[in-house]
């Protein structure tokens, strides 16, 4: 299908069940390398790959909680990254 819009936002109350539902549609999403959001006449297909971009926030402040995950990267960009891993050590290897 082709896709109707570059920006896809959807905001509502829903029970624990439903979260679990819709991260899981995410993880089969990321694993496939294809996201569909839909709702109404909207419409957004992504397809994750390579490397990306993984952010993680959790606060609470005055009795409230908030979890934000977010994901980013660049789309049609094959190379891959040259960068080497971190580490942290004590030894003196």
């Amino acid at each position: 299908s082709k896709e109707k819009t570059t920006e896809f936002e959807y905001e509502s109350l829903q029970d624990t069940d439903s979260i679990v539902a819709y991260l899981e549609a995410l993880a089969a999403g990321f694993r496939t390398g294809r996201l569909l959001f839909c709702w109404g006449d909207e419409e957004l297909v992504l397809r994750p790959g390579g490397l990306l971009s993984f952010e993680v926030k959790a606060r609470r402040k005055d009795g409230r909680v908030k979890v934000s995950l977010q994901m980013s990267w660049k789309e049609k960009d094959k190379r891959r990254s040259n960068q080497q891993p971190l580490l942290i050590s004590s030894s003196e290897e």
